[in-house]
């Protein structure tokens, strides 16, 4: 029963070269102050920066995917409401 409720996401790994050393010290410091691990910081980092940068809301999670994760047993409705809401206000592209 659990299998038909979870989804399987692919994922995908992504390399970056050439970080200054500098650079990678400050993001291992910001990710520890977190209390997170650097890979998992920047996971989240990213997907955040790849959400506020979609065209259109749906282009980051479709409205009926978000609606059905957050109504969901034991999901924080009031977190998932203030990320909503802190989202930047985009003007609808209607064509």
């Amino acid at each position: 029963m659990i299998s038909l409720l979870s989804k399987e996401v692919p994922l995908a790994d992504i390399l970056i070269r050439k970080v200054d050393e500098a650079t990678k010290e400050l993001l291992r410091l910001r990710a520890e102050r977190r209390g997170k691990s650097l890979e998992a910081d920047l996971r989240d980092t990213l997907d955040k920066l790849a959400r506020e940068e979609a065209v259109c809301p749906d282009d980051a999670e479709p409205f009926g995917d978000w609606l059905v994760a957050i109504s969901r047993p034991g999901i924080d409705l009031d977190e998932a409401l203030d990320l909503l809401r802190s989202a930047p206000v985009r003007p609808a592209h209607l064509e």
